[in-house]
């Protein structure tokens, strides 16, 4: 069917010729520009018979080729039209087709890939050519717009040559250009998506009236034409594409997200710490003094270390006073000392009192997984600390930032923060007024360079408290608490060796203990339940246990009270327990009765007499075969001191007086010494312990009668202090003391 329509282009709709060669129906277009507006609108439909076209083009084989123009094309009859296309078929056979007109060819795709492979499964066709060619002529030029060409197993892929409106628009939806996207992000549609679907000509009206008045389809297809045509219309018409209803709300949202985009980048860029690639401190690092209420007078037990930053302040407050003699004021101050002694305390009191900006960065805050942040974190804090000297820059675990430098091929930038910081204390250009103050309890960790005068100019050595410096800790955190009856004098003799901040701990679980108990005062008993607690670990339940586990438990600890007891300058017994403390089933404790600055060798030997007596007391009560492994802390305590007697103190006569350093090295061998040295070594620790194995046996054999006591009493008080331990020893006993089930019913 050749049809006429009402565009600006002429279509020819070749339905028949694809039914000739495949059953299923398939339509190509040939599209040429329209040369005369006015053969178009008397142009008539002409029928071609799929027949006759079929039969001549199996005869016809010699006609000349034909120019076909437009307007011949539209003044044929029918006849003709199927005798120039026979012709132009039979032209086209005898003229094979050219290499470099294959992208100018269509192909009639089969119903599977096998076919498109093997060519078309009509047997009637033979021959190579199987359809006509069309050839249209306009302005005596020859063009070839279709090919139908079928080759024997040809490998050709289908390709097409033309493109239609759909197509174009399509590829335009799918990659529009730039000023389209920019009109579709502001909002701004185009013409065609700001209207309704375009209205319908004249010309469509008459080829649906046509369509609808065929007489050859049936009355319900007609119907159903109909109805399908009104539903689309309709479904048309109510599609409406975005306008410009809404286009300027989109356009002030767009405009306000870029503005909050502006905006947070200008924020980001102008932070202080902050920028491109710049990670901020977690906190703030200038302190305000007037938000710390920590002053000197709540510094108890380091006067010394009070004393030099004292100094410091006094030089903050009145430098005229100094500067009038010629004096400077120290470039930092390193605060080096066990946990819990105070540093970080003394350093808020200096920011407390010294009436000058205070800067507070922690050691780890320079580490980063970015290269080069720590020392750009380092430039930034003293760059703020020069603005606003004098001031004071503390920096809490400076082991982290200031370790010895390295040489390590794996992390070539590690020395980059050390060596920034050691140029901002005290470089090229010199820091006037900035006093850096640095804490730390690693000291031999630190880099050579950093402990030099000219950086840190003062060492302070925070050191535990004494007698008189527990006894001050402890009026100042009792005052802050409701108490009764406190010995203030005998907490602190039985507190040595604790810290200032174990002192704080031990008041602070006295008054948890008291809030529990419901009590309106913190009493000594209170508090000798939070010391116990901090010495000895916080306390289990004895009732989970069967009998047999607290027998060898109480004759266990018995042999250690027995043979501290009973040997000469071993450290005196303060208490012995059957209840579980921490990871222990019982425990036995020591206290001094002064504060210890040196340890005799009579005292080393004591202290492994006192440990070997719980193993010595298994195996005297219960045989060899009945030892258990709740000796093996106390077999690791000590085998320490042995070790410690012979390889450093120079208390061994075979090995002498030489100090043996173990070299611990991450790969090889870090033995420094002969195979022989390290026998004698070995055999002289072994003979140590033997020899105190053996002299706590011999003490627990000679008192078996007191040590099978001490165990009774333990299983039937649990708890005995030392006074108990000696009234058992001396046979005075314990006839005015309660057992502990007697005791927790009087409680109730």
């Amino acid at each position: 069917m050749i049809s006429l329509q009402s565009h600006n282009q002429v279509l020819y709709h070749l339905t028949q010729l694809a039914l000739t060669a495949t059953p299923r129906t398939t339509s190509y277009s040939v599209q040429v520009k329209k040369h005369d507006e006015s053969l178009q609108k008397n142009a008539e439909e002409t029928v071609i018979c799929p027949d006759s076209f079929e039969e001549a083009a199996r005869n016809c084989t010699e006609l000349p080729e034909i120019s076909l123009n437009t307007s011949n094309v539209l003044k044929m009859k029918d006849n003709k039209v199927c005798l120039i296309l026979d012709s132009v078929a039979v032209s086209i056979f005898r003229r094979p087709l050219e290499e470099n007109n294959k992208w100018r060819v269509s192909y009639l795709s089969g119903l599977s890939f096998a076919e498109n492979k093997r060519d078309f499964p009509c047997s009637m066709f033979t021959e190579p050519i199987i359809l006509p060619v069309v050839h249209l002529a306009t302005k005596q030029q020859h063009r070839l717009l279709h090919t139908w060409y079928g080759k024997k197993l040809h490998n050709h892929m289908p390709i097409r040559t033309f493109k239609s409106q759909r197509t174009v628009k399509m590829e335009l939806e799918q990659n529009p250009p730039f000023m389209s996207r920019i009109k579709k992000w502001f909002g701004l549609s185009s013409n065609i998506q700001m209207g309704l679907v375009p209205e319908l000509k004249s010309s469509d009206y008459e080829k649906l009236k046509q369509i609808f008045n065929n007489t050859e389809a049936t009355a319900d297809e007609q119907k159903r034409i109909k109805i399908a045509f009104v539903e689309g219309y309709e479904s048309g018409l109510q599609r409406q594409m975005r306008g410009r209803t809404n286009a300027w709300l989109k356009i002030m949202l767009n405009i306000l997200t870029v503005s909050t985009i502006i905006l947070v980048i200008w924020l980001y860029l102008s932070y202080p710490g902050g920028g491109i690639f710049k990670l901020p401190m977690s906190h703030r690092i200038e302190i305000d003094p007037e938000d710390i209420h920590v002053t000197f007078s709540d510094v108890k037990g380091v006067d010394e270390a009070k004393q030099e930053l004292l100094n410091v302040v006094e030089f903050l407050k009145n430098p005229d006073k100094f500067s009038a003699l010629g004096g400077k004021l120290p470039k930092g101050v390193l605060l080096v000392g066990p946990p819990g002694t105070g540093k970080t305390l003394l350093a808020r009191a200096v920011a407390g009192e010294a009436g000058v900006p205070f800067f507070h960065v922690a050691g780890p805050e320079f580490d980063e997984i970015l290269v080069g942040q720590g020392a750009r974190r380092v430039r930034d804090l003293f760059r703020a600390a020069k603005e606003k000297a004098p001031c004071v820059v503390f920096i809490d675990e400076i082991d982290s930032v200031g370790a010895k430098r390295t040489n390590s091929i794996l992390h070539p930038y590690a020395n980059q923060t050390i060596n920034q910081l050691l140029s901002e204390m005290d470089g090229f250009r010199q820091n006037e007024g900035v006093i850096v103050l640095g804490a730390t309890n690693r000291r031999k960790d630190l880099d050579k360079a950093l402990m030099r005068p000219g950086r840190f100019d003062v060492e302070i050595y925070v050191n535990k408290p004494d007698y008189l410096g527990r006894k001050e800790i402890l009026d100042l955190y009792l005052a802050r608490i409701l108490t009764h009856e406190i010995d203030t004098d005998y907490l602190a003799r039985c507190t040595t060796g604790f810290t200032g901040a174990d002192l704080e701990n031990m008041v602070n679980q006295a008054a948890l203990r008291a809030a529990i108990d419901e009590a309106d005062y913190v009493t000594m008993k209170h508090l000798e339940h939070a010391r116990d607690k901090v010495l000895m670990g916080p306390e289990g339940k004895l009732k989970l246990r069967d009998e047999e586990v607290n027998r060898i438990t109480a004759y266990h600890e018995a042999g250690h009270a027995l043979v501290a007891f009973y040997t000469k300058d071993a450290t005196p017994l303060h208490k012995v327990t059957i209840v579980p403390r921490g990871p222990s089933l019982g425990h036995t404790s020591y206290m001094h009765e002064k504060d210890v600055y040196h340890i005799t060798k009579s005292q080393l030997l004591a202290n492994m007499d006192s440990m070997m007596g719980g193993r010595a007391a298994e195996e005297l009560v219960f045989g060899p075969e009945k030892v258990t492994t709740g000796a093996s802390s106390d077999l690791v305590e000590a085998t320490k001191i042995a070790e410690t007697m012979v390889k450093i103190y120079g208390m061994s006569e075979k090995v002498g007086f030489r100090s043996i350093v173990e070299n611990k090295k991450l790969f090889g061998n870090n033995n420094m010494y002969a195979p022989s040295t390290n026998e004698i070594i070995d055999n002289e620790v072994k003979r140590l312990l033997q020899e105190s194995y053996e002299r706590a046996k011999a003490i627990l054999k000679t008192h078996s009668k007191e040590h099978k006591q001490l165990a009774e009493a333990l299983l039937q008080y649990e708890t005995l202090d030392a006074d108990d331990v000696a009234a058992i020893a001396n046979e005075t006993g314990l006839s005015k003391r309660e057992s502990s089930a007697d005791s927790k019913r009087s409680s109730k």
